[in-house]
């Protein structure tokens, strides 16, 4: 990864302290070192284990100055665009100073300050940034953690530290793929970029005659292999098939209604920078990183993109639509298993719903909900006691002191539709069906309460049961026909991931999704507050200073 973009190492210019032996060195660095560890700065631990093993011997040093590993990391550092990191991360202009320092002080502080670098580098590859930037509670990333230490031991022992970068990285070809798109993004910055196109107008329709047309092909032809010139350089106004078929290409890779009109979701995506892009895209290069290795037989929901994938052994073996929650009932991020199918279920409406969704419907007609199959129940669990929900002035319950539950009967109006996907969580959420079908033909598909609605539900349950006996495709479709509720117990348990992915590769094409949560922004905000590890050692005589600034 590293090796084709850094070229050839330059050599490092002498200074009058070049010639210090490592020897000189080691005072500066214990002192350093232990400054670092009692400001409980990041990875001062590490370091100081590491530092300790070498008996504070230098990495970064041999007897006549900085040394060739020294000069390939901090090739490596200038290369963080390339990876969606910024240098500054790494104090990488700090470190250009500190390299050149004319005493041996100095020199230790470029010593601690590579080590530093180097070391946030590796757990930023291995695991993503995500650690340290604040995400909603029902945003679960746990990054990979990694053993600093004997990472930078390695770094020391190697001939080139770029493979031990290389190799803390995902190693997966959807990684690869993505970091293929930053590349291009960034080639795309290099020549200039792209320019807005005006959204005032209203929607450009195809074969129009629209002034507006010049500019969207030429938005067009820098991503997405729109012709530069139009075909009748006559009417370079028209809204010519060509380039509808140019947009449509643009249109079906964000997730937008593949019909060619270019309207307001279409306009904003356009409109989008190619630095928002490039943020975009290294943003979900740290999730990868974060992100543990998926192996053998998993069920994935991208939720941003609503969609799911059934994948065994890194073959997508079904794909399908999918409903998720909508901005305010967002569905959560994390990784559970689908342990039951339960066909013809019926539904425990939860609390939250009653309280926000139920008692106005409760307030304005019961009877439509008792049409619908609904039951209401003064209190909870075996206690509980049904009752007509047309004697009860629900003008005077309060949702912050609701005594009643809420159930509806299994049925072709019940709101899980014929099947239910149990999966243990603290969320109260999992996958089912839908009798509202028609929402799948929607492109924006962020409708629910938090609940994933999958578009072929059977073809999901003949999946997951397709190693349990006797359940094949008609022993399904006989469960589904009973008007009885039946559970059926999966073998295996099949982990489900749902994950926030705006931008993925799709046959060698970057697909890019809106930020419907804002997770994202979150994330980019995040970043930019990102404490960052001082570079000082302490002036002789002075308390150690605070190792940590905005």
């Amino acid at each position: 990864m590293f090796g084709p973009v850094l070229g050839i190492l330059i050599a490092l210019g002498a200074s009058p302290a070049a010639a210090a032996l490592p020897g000189e060195l080691r005072p500066y660095l214990r002192e350093g070192v232990t400054a670092a560890r009692a400001a409980a700065e990041p990875q001062g631990d590490a370091l100081r284990t590491l530092y300790e093993s070498r008996d504070f011997a230098p990495l970064w040093f041999g007897v006549e100055g900085p040394n060739a590993r020294a000069a390939r990391v901090m090739d490596i550092l200038r290369a963080a665009p390339e990876l969606g990191l910024i240098p500054a991360d790494y104090k990488l202009a700090d470190l250009e100073r500190l390299r050149r320092a004319a005493d041996v002080r100095g020199l230790a502080e470029y010593e601690l300050a590579l080590s530093r670098a180097a070391a946030r580098l590796a757990a930023d590859l291995a695991g993503g940034r995500v650690a340290s930037v604040a995400l909603p509670a029902d945003v679960r990333i746990a990054p990979r953690a990694i053993d600093i230490a004997a990472v930078m031991r390695e770094l020391a022992r190697a001939d080139d530290p770029a493979r031990v970068f290389d190799a803390l990285a995902p190693q997966d070809p959807a990684y690869a793929a993505l970091l293929g798109a930053l590349a291009e993004l960034r080639a795309i910055k290099a020549r200039g970029g792209w320019r807005n196109i005006d959204p005032r107008g209203g929607t450009l329709e195809p074969d129009a005659i629209d002034p507006r047309v010049p500019a969207l092909r030429r938005r067009l032809a820098a991503t997405d292999g729109a012709a530069a010139e139009p075909p009748d350089p006559a009417n370079p106004g028209h809204y010519d098939p060509g380039l509808v078929e140019a947009t449509k290409r643009f249109q079906r890779r964000h997730g937008l209604s593949v019909d060619g009109r270019v309207g307001p979701r279409s306009f904003a995506a356009l409109n989008r920078t190619v630095d928002q892009r490039i943020a975009q895209v290294a943003v979900n290069l740290d999730r990868l990183r974060a992100q543990a290795p998926r192996q053998g037989t998993y069920i994935e929901v991208n939720v941003p993109a609503f969609e799911l994938r059934a994948v065994e052994n890194g073959e997508v073996k079904l794909e399908m639509a999918a409903i998720v929650g909508r901005a305010q009932r967002a569905t959560p991020i994390f990784s559970t298993r689908v342990t039951e199918i339960i066909f013809n279920p019926p539904w425990t409406v939860p609390s939250k719903l009653v309280r926000e969704d139920m008692l106005p419907r409760l307030r304005a007609n019961p009877q439509a909900l008792i049409d619908q199959g609904f039951r209401v129940y003064r209190g909870w669990g075996e206690e509980r006691v049904e009752v007509d929900p047309r004697t009860v002035d629900w003008r005077k319950i309060s949702p912050r002191a609701m005594p009643y539950t809420m159930r509806q009967d299994p049925g072709p109006k019940n709101a899980l539709g014929e099947v239910r996907f149990t999966m243990p969580n603290t969320y109260d959420v999992f996958l089912h069906d839908t009798p509202d079908r028609h929402y799948f033909r929607r492109a924006e598909r962020a409708l629910s309460s938090g609940c994933v609605r999958v578009e072929r539900p059977m073809d999901l349950v003949e999946w997951v049961l397709r190693n349990t006996p006797g359940w094949d495709r008609e022993a399904i479709d006989a469960a589904d026909a009973e008007p009885r509720t039946r559970h059926v117990p999966v073998r295996g348990a099949v982990p489900v991931h749902l994950v926030y992915r705006t931008a993925f590769v799709e046959d060698g094409v970057l697909q890019l999704r809106d930020d419907v949560y804002g997770i994202d922004a979150l994330f980019l905000a995040g970043i930019e507050k990102r404490p960052v590890a001082s570079l000082a050692l302490p002036s002789e005589g002075a308390p150690a200073p605070v190792t940590l600034s905005p």
